[in-house]
């Protein structure tokens, strides 16, 4: 017999949704506030009241069985209703709009419960009770049904007749993935050196799954280089893995839209080379970039009187649905579009309801990891998914970004001044929060010592790779103006440097104010739809809310950083450590594979992403070692204080680099302003040797008209000027000739400032290793991906240049992959020149 097993809420909301999308002032944490009052208001409903019920149950209708199963958010007696089946939603519509028939959904989730638990229990009736909480007043309304065991039977058998056609349409589809990917081999005639040994270890880790008792699943880490073909490589194995069973669906997540493109090119690749391969694949694209209907900011205007898409969207969606499943298996950006025009509905959430139907879901770092945008259909709870987690080295920086969450002052002003003249509850609220911010600006100018004062010193070899301290754009001065004063309390400075300030607490006086005034806002906005300052409030409220969803989480993997310049204040909630929140998101799959050619030294990974226990590979490269020239010149300091002294130095060895061969080279340097420098002495020392320089913030197209100047087969040689971890620093693909040289200047290290200083000191304290985990990894980590952009094939060939005293030093030589064992230390520019000769003279080597 065949079988299909579903949630409760997912069988429910997919037949009897309907109507309109409307995302005004939802807020953007619900789920995670919803769930909070959940527990609360079990917790007060007393003894008796049984929370959290797991129910499942077994149906079978015209040959399907189904299995249903959820949580009942309550099950308790009352002397007057017999038993109760409590269903708890909280929601934003005022209170007073609050009706019984609101929503046919959540009735239906609770009479599904009832039937279940009735059929089990023996029972011939029960009442189900929608229990509302207003999430805004705190205010709770409740309703209350009795029905016989026959009636919730009886809907219940119908919903699972409405939902057949879909449910023969998920097994046929299945058996057909089954076999398919049973017959699917792999699309090249043999595999590259070390590719079948990173496919047999993400296919073991696969399998293995959950069944070694690891939290979560089992973890790998494959540092794998250049060329193994890493997309192929993990795609591959996780789809035989799943026509065995092992894996219900694949997640292939990435930083950047180029990796998505080569997840979407492998599979493509696996469909040409096995035609009539069943394996469906849907990209998820951010909604500000897939929107159709968007405001004249840019943003999305997810409401029904504005966006024809949004009005009436669940009333068109499964037709839309259909017509997709029925008729194709690839659906990237542009099907999604079609589509959606086609059948006017959004395409965003068109791909969420897409994904629940493919084998393999392509997607941003954010769809896992983020806290609020999350795919939380899948990962709220644990699921047979296989993660693939492409250029993992960009994983821990993101999640420190995601977890962390800042907010300035200058934000109440603008917003008093975007809401014009004349009194309101709002701006009353607004200046209570901006005093408050004011009273803890004037702490902090107290407590701050100022540039020149006494600060805690930096580690020895933490020299600036950039020019001093970061710089904020900031507020300018104002006139003063009178404001009511403010008392106000900041807990003990941790660390204080240059006017910044870290505290291991929150700052509970200061946020008391901003939460106060969320719901004030949120009534604003709710009055004033079409008003002029309503994009201004938007973006506050959601600024706002994003700092109370971190201050709620809030734990000792935090600081609060506060900073005071001119007549701003700036305040950030850092998560120093992000290991707990990824391991969290990890432990949703049974297996996760984390792999990019730069994952040194596996221990900083495990530690900082919460692996503790994840084997971890390093695999050789597929290319010929003869290939890559590999030299560093041991006898240039690029710290901070001997950057004047060695711009000359610089400027002869690339000169001497560019001058060994006709070709294209790129120099990557640390900073923009010692860019500048040496590109200063080049151009004016050797005006013969065409130079390109990278701008700050250059956009797509200067991006794009940057490389195009890289090409195939140059007259002349062209010598690029670029930034160590910079957009040309990783995830560029110069093939052939079009890149035959690189020098890396610097060791990387990121910039020195208060907050690297206080990841360092929580490293120290953690593990002893703070100067590694907030430098010299990172650090590092820029140099080996700059170098990696030189060999991309097997037929290229090229040379890498390090240019600093610190990379003969062990601490730095430990992390360099194993195809640097050839790397040759020289210690003048003669010794340079001899060694390129030679190696320019040695013909290519064939892998």
């Amino acid at each position: 017999m065949k079988e299909i097993r579903l949630a409760v809420r997912q069988l429910v909301e997919f037949l009897l949704r309907s109507g309109s999308i409307d995302s005004r002032f939802t807020g953007f944490d619900r789920a995670n506030e919803g769930s909070r009052i959940h527990r609360k208001l079990q917790k007060e409903a007393g003894e008796g009241y049984q929370a959290e019920v797991f129910l499942s149950a077994k149906r079978t209708v015209e040959g399907i069985e189904y299995t249903i199963e959820g949580r009942a958010d309550g099950i308790f007696s009352d002397p007057e209703s017999g038993v109760v089946i409590d269903e708890i939603k909280t929601t934003a519509v005022p209170f007073d709009q609050i009706q019984e028939e609101m929503n046919p959904c959540h009735w239906a989730q609770g009479m599904i419960y009832g039937a279940i638990y009735a059929q089990q229990n023996g029972l011939e009736s029960l009442s189900v009770r929608l229990t509302y909480y207003q999430i805004d007043e705190g205010k709770i309304r409740r309703y209350l049904r009795q029905y016989s065991y026959e009636e919730l039977e009886r809907f219940f058998s119908e919903l699972l007749e409405q939902y057949l056609p879909w449910a023969r349409r998920e097994l046929d589809w299945a058996e057909q993935r089954r076999s398919s990917l049973e017959a699917l081999s792999f699309p090249y005639p043999a595999y590259r050196p070390g590719q079948r040994a990173l496919a047999g270890e993400i296919y073991r880790a696969c399998r293995a799954g959950k069944e070694e008792g690891r939290k979560g699943g089992t973890r790998l880490f494959c540092q794998a280089p250049t060329g193994i073909g890493k997309t192929m490589s993990a795609i591959f194995p996780a789809l035989k893995a799943m026509a065995q069973g092992q894996g219900d669906k694949i997640f292939y997540l990435t930083a950047r839209t180029t990796t998505r493109a080569a997840a979407e090119n492998a599979v493509a690749l696996l469909r040409r080379s096995q035609p009539g391969l069943c394996l469906r694949s849907v990209t998820l694209t951010a909604k500000e970039k897939i929107c159709l209907c968007k405001n004249q900011a840019g943003r999305p205007v997810c409401m029904p009187q504005t966006c024809p898409y949004a009005n009436g969207y669940y009333d068109r969606i499964k037709n839309a649905l259909a017509e997709l499943l029925d008729q194709g298996c690839s659906y990237d950006r542009t099907t999604l579009e079609q589509m959606a025009q086609k059948h006017t509905v959004c395409p965003f959430e068109l791909a969420l309801e897409l994904s629940e139907w493919c084998d393999l879901v392509v997607g941003d770092y954010n769809h896992l990891f983020h806290p609020v945008v999350r795919l939380r259909r899948f990962f709220d709870g644990a699921g047979d998914w296989i993660f693939l987690i492409d250029e993992a080295h960009n994983l821990p920086d993101r999640a420190r970004e995601m977890y962390s969450a800042y907010f300035l002052k200058s934000s109440f002003s603008a917003a008093k001044k975007a809401l014009g003249p004349g009194r309101s509850r709002l701006k009353s609220a607004l200046g209570a929060a901006d005093r408050a911010m004011l009273a803890a600006r004037r702490r902090c100018e107290e407590l701050a010592p100022r540039r020149g004062q006494q600060a805690a010193p930096s580690p020895p070899d933490a020299v600036p790779d950039t020019e001093g301290p970061e710089q904020l754009t900031l507020e300018p001065e104002t006139a003063p103006v009178k404001t009511p004063s403010v008392s106000l309390t900041l807990p003990e400075p941790l660390y204080a440097q240059d006017g910044i300030l870290f505290f291991a607490q929150l700052p509970e006086e200061l946020l008391r104010p901003m939460q106060s005034l969320l719901p004030i806002l949120q009534d604003w906005l709710e009055e004033h739809p079409e008003g002029a300052a309503h994009e201004a409030m938007l973006e506050l409220y959601f600024s706002l809310h994003d700092l109370m969803r971190t201050a709620g989480q809030y734990d000792t993997h935090y600081v609060t950083q506060l900073c005071a310049r001119g007549s701003e204040l700036e305040l950030r909630l850092l998560c120093l450590d992000p290991s707990a929140f990824v391991d969290s998101c990890l432990s949703a799959g049974r297996a996760a594979a984390l792999f990019s050619a730069t994952l040194a030294p596996p221990s900083y990974y495990r530690e900082v992403l919460g692996c503790a226990d994840a084997r971890a590979v390093a695999l050789q490269s597929p290319f010929p070692q003869k290939n890559l020239g590999l030299f560093c010149l041991t006898g240039i300091s690029t710290r901070y204080r001997d950057r004047e002294a060695s711009i000359r130095p610089i400027s002869d060895a690339l000169a001497m680099l560019a001058g060994s061969r006709l070709g294209n080279y790129l120099a990557f340097f640390p900073s923009y302003a010692y860019l500048k420098k040496v590109h200063a002495d080049f151009s004016e020392r050797y005006p013969q040797i065409p130079t390109l320089v990278q701008e700050s913030g250059m956009d797509e197209a200067g991006r794009d008209a940057f490389l195009a100047r890289f090409t195939h087969s140059p007259d002349r040689t062209l010598l690029g000027f670029g930034v160590l971890g910079g957009v040309f620093g990783e995830g560029v693909d110069l093939t052939g000739d079009r890149l035959i040289g690189c020098a890396v200047i610097g060791v990387g290290l990121p910039q020195v400032n208060p907050r690297q200083e206080m990841l360092r000191r929580y490293y120290d304290e953690k593990n002893g290793e703070g100067f590694d985990y907030a430098y010299r990894c990172p650090g590092m980590n820029k140099v080996l991906q700059a170098a990696g952009r030189v060999i991309r094939t097997e037929s290229d060939r090229g040379v890498v240049l390090l240019l600093d005293d610190r990379f003969l030093r062990g601490d730095y030589r430990r992390l360099y992959p194993p195809h640097w064992n050839h790397l040759t230390y020289l210690s003048d520019t003669e010794a340079l020149q001899k060694k390129l000769e030679e190696f320019w003279a040695q013909p290519p080597a064939l892998s």
